[in-house]
């Protein structure tokens, strides 16, 4: 222990006798570890870190499937059957969320809601801070309606009021009395919901066997494992199809865990930008190593009489690997400050990208990984560099002329081994960041059907026991529709049930009745929607052939639809869609086309262009509502006067979700801009560390040859030779780790292809721009001491000859 800690005091001052030299490698160091430490922190808390409940591994979430529908939610009855015959689960719970209308305060308001049964609190293990959950009877009709409320809700909407328990809210028209609170550190992380509401009380639940409405949750048994419970599961469920052939035949049962249910949309973009810091890690090790090189150049005859005086080559080199191992402890400790910044950062850059982004911090596990991450960093970098120093060449070292001797020609070789691999992983990043850069603009160029500027939206949805009948509904979308387009600033208003790129949606089976029908199940299928009379023209999708909606679609007149044009090229290529019939399988619903309209994205920019069918509000009216309001000027500043217009018709109908559509079609992308911005900010830093690499080799190759140089230009070299002659050493490193970098990036690339629209994993422009982009930049580092080369005097660099 003395020896070791005699090697630490002199390294701190062999270090603090070079305070450049220390400073570049712990800055340098902790940018590596500090990105490295940032990614891993939301590795660890979405990943790594399960979810907070107890005994949360064996949460499953319970899928039916069919042949069209991987993943489909399951019927009240068939869970019933389920939890009857199962042997594999401790119980099961139902979860639906939904948002719902808080009146009788003084703005009506929409609250996120969770219509659950009385297991989903006893399956998540989770207490009441204040109160009590529901109760297994309240899972049947004719039960008082009741409440639980989160946390956050009742301190921002209810001021914390401490008799909040046994209060009455008025929610979707009706009262509720709040039985009980949810403790702060209590999270639904599939949902941030507010109130919690017993599932019989969901507008659309329905005790019907052909209605999978629920989506489930179960708890494992203690001791059954995951592949026995989706055994018996499937074995439930093709009990059922043969009890139930008509609403069961050809349905399946999937088992997830919940955790991996939560992350496998954010799973691939993380393992990737893991990945991506890794790369920047090697690339700072390699870097340091080259400068631990270069400053062992200047302690050859310092480490030769050690070695003169009996120091042997392991003392020699434990004493060099620990002062890389102080650098790299130092690097560590300031890359965990800039860790914690990073993961401000993160979490500001896209918060809702991220399942668990509230929980995300820097933990024991964290730390545990920055302190093996820069001891790993000290040996990676330390190593080679305390091999080649410790075995000092006594002879040459020693002599009165080993103050010209070069560098050996070994380790000449490991410094140009260190630059090409950085130019190699440089390389990789960029190619990534630039196959990202090519989908995102590709992507952004995407037209989604319509007009986005401009048009401001919001979503309502009517208490049923106050518009029961459609004649009501209707009532009421005309009266607001009415009131708005009256609005100064309005040029146009319309209803809508689900707005593209708001995440509401549908599909509808259909058959067409002049050809011969299909096997049951085999139905066609498209996306199914409802508009309003002057829907189209708000939003600016336009019409190809027939009409649009009119007030002559009344509620008694005969059924009509309008479709796209993708739907009409598919069924009528060489006909006239106008006049043709669709029949609605669910709804035993025959209605007539009226008219074709273009094509627009409903989910996502991405995908691929669909069958749309739209139906009439008027003759399908509903509860559920979205405006959109086109705008002369900026749309959100007549967010409040559209806001007075709905409650001129109801003072107590809360309106929610008030956006542009603009910001819909921004959110849409958040996720492709999360991993670009991060990607880019990887590949920025893996270029500069590289350039300063190639630079800091040049530089000190050029210091080395400066006798060479001025022996060249006593003998007439010009000054654009020695130019020529500095120049080819750093292109043809970085031309071998292009070729290197090239290969490694035609396998690595292969895993974005998920990430990727629009363009190949293998682009072969993108592979050729950034591979000129890095042969300018090596450009660019050696020209600097290729310059400085071409200055030496050969009368000073030849005076001690």
């Amino acid at each position: 222990m003395g020896t070791i800690w005699q090697d630490i005091r002199y390294g701190v001052r062999t270090l603090w006798q070079r305070p450049g030299f220390a400073l570049v490698a712990v800055v340098t160091l902790a940018f590596g570890i500090g990105a490295n430490t940032a990614i891993f922190s939301v590795v660890n808390a979405v990943l790594l870190r399960p979810l907070p409940y107890p005994g949360a591994e064996r949460l499953v979430a319970i899928y039916e499937n069919t042949a069209d529908e991987p993943r489909d939610f399951i019927s009240y009855p068939n869970l019933q059957d389920y939890r009857e015959q199962s042997k594999s689960f401790e119980d099961f719970a139902t979860f639906v969320p939904q948002s719902v209308n808080l009146t009788g305060i003084e703005e009506p308001d929409r609250v996120r809601g969770g219509f659950v049964n009385s297991a989903f609190f006893r399956i998540l293990g989770a207490q009441p801070a204040v109160g009590r959950t529901l109760q297994p009877q309240e899972d049947y009709p004719a039960q008082q309606r009741v409440a639980v409320v989160n946390y956050a809700a009742w301190q921002k909407r209810f001021g914390g009021d401490p008799k909040l328990v046994g209060r009455t809210l008025q929610l979707n028209g009706e009262p509720y009395t709040v039985v009980g609170i949810m403790p702060e550190s209590f999270r639904f992380e599939m949902d941030e919901v507010e109130v919690w509401l017993p599932a019989q009380f969901w507008p659309n639940y329905k005790i019907d066997r052909a209605v999978p409405d629920a989506f489930v949750i179960g708890r494992l048994k203690e001791g059954v494992t995951l592949a026995a419970a989706q055994t018996e599961m499937q074995g439930i469920a093709a009990r059922l199809a043969q009890a139930y052939p008509k609403e069961n035949r050809g349905r399946g049962v999937r088992l997830f865990p919940v955790h991996d249910l939560l992350v496998e949309d954010i799973k691939p973009s993380l393992l990737v930008l893991l990945c991506a810091v890794g790369f920047i890690l090697l690339i700072t090790c390699a870097n340091i190593a080259n400068l631990l090189l270069a400053r062992g150049a200047a302690r050859q005859k310092e480490m030769a009489v050690r070695a003169a005086l009996g120091a042997g080559r392991l003392r020699l080199f434990r004493q060099l690997l620990t002062e890389t191992l102080l650098l790299s402890v130092c690097g560590g400790s300031l890359g965990l400050l800039l860790a914690l910044w990073g993961v401000d950062g993160l979490l500001a850059l896209n918060p809702a990208q991220l399942p668990t982004g509230q929980n995300i911090h820097l933990d024991a596990r964290v730390l545990l990984f920055t302190l093996g991450l820069s001891a790993l960093t000290g040996v990676l970098f330390g190593v080679v560099p305390a091999l080649q120093l410790s075995k000092p060449d006594l002879y040459h070292v020693l002599k009165e002329a080993g103050r010209t001797v070069g560098e050996g020609g070994g380790r000449q070789r490991l410094r140009g081994l260190f630059v090409v691999s950085q130019v190699a992983l440089s390389l990789v990043l960029l190619v990534g960041a630039g196959l990202l850069i090519n989908s995102f603009y590709r992507l952004l160029r995407v037209r989604p059907g319509f007009a986005p500027e401009n048009l401001l939206t919001m979503e309502y949805r009517l208490p049923r026991n106050k518009y029961q009948k459609p004649e009501q509904q209707l009532g009421f979308h005309r009266e607001v529709i009415e009131r708005i387009r009256q609005v100064p600033g309005v040029r146009a208003a319309a209803v809508v049930r689900a707005l593209p790129f708001s995440g509401n949606g549908s599909t509808v089976a259909f058959t067409l009745p002049d050809r011969a029908a299909p096997a049951p199940g085999r139905e066609l299928k498209a996306n199914f929607n409802t508009a309003g009379v002057g829907y189209f023209e708000t939003i600016g999708i336009p019409l190809v052939r027939g009409r649009t909606f009119n007030e002559q679609d009344r509620p008694d007149g005969p059924p009509v639809v309008v479709i796209n044009q993708l739907m009409a090229r598919k069924l009528w290529p060489d006909a006239d869609p106008v006049g043709k019939q669709v029949h609605f399988v669910e709804q035993n619903l025959t209605a007539t086309i009226v008219g074709v309209v273009g094509d627009a994205k409903q989910y996502e920019l991405s995908e691929p262009a669909q069958a749309q069918i739209y139906d009439c509000y008027a003759q399908d009216p509903g509860i559920f509502g979205t405006l959109v309001v086109r705008t002369q000027g900026e749309p959100l500043a007549l967010a409040q006067a559209v806001k007075q217009a709905v409650w001129s018709v109801d003072r107590d109908q809360p309106v929610w979700k008030i956006r542009t559509v603009e910001y819909l079609m921004t959110a849409n992308v958040a996720s492709q801009r999360f991993v670009l911005t991060l990607m880019l900010s990887f590949a920025a830093l893996a270029l500069l560390l590289t350039a300063l690499g190639i630079y800091g080799v040049i530089s000190y190759s050029v210091s080395l040859r400066t006798h060479e140089i001025g022996v060249r230009m006593a003998l007439g070299a010009q000054a654009r030779d020695v130019l020529r002659l500095v120049l080819r050493q750093g292109l043809v490193l970085a031309l071998i780790g292009i070729a290197v970098g090239l290969g490694g990036a035609l396998i690595v690339t292969r895993f974005l292809t998920k990430l990727l629209f629009g363009v190949s994993a293998l682009d072969p422009l993108t592979f050729a721009a950034v591979a000129l982009v890095l042969l300018l930049v090596t450009l660019l580092a050696c020209y600097l001491p290729a310059r400085r080369a071409t200055k030496v005097d050969p009368m000073v660099a030849l005076r001690y000859e």
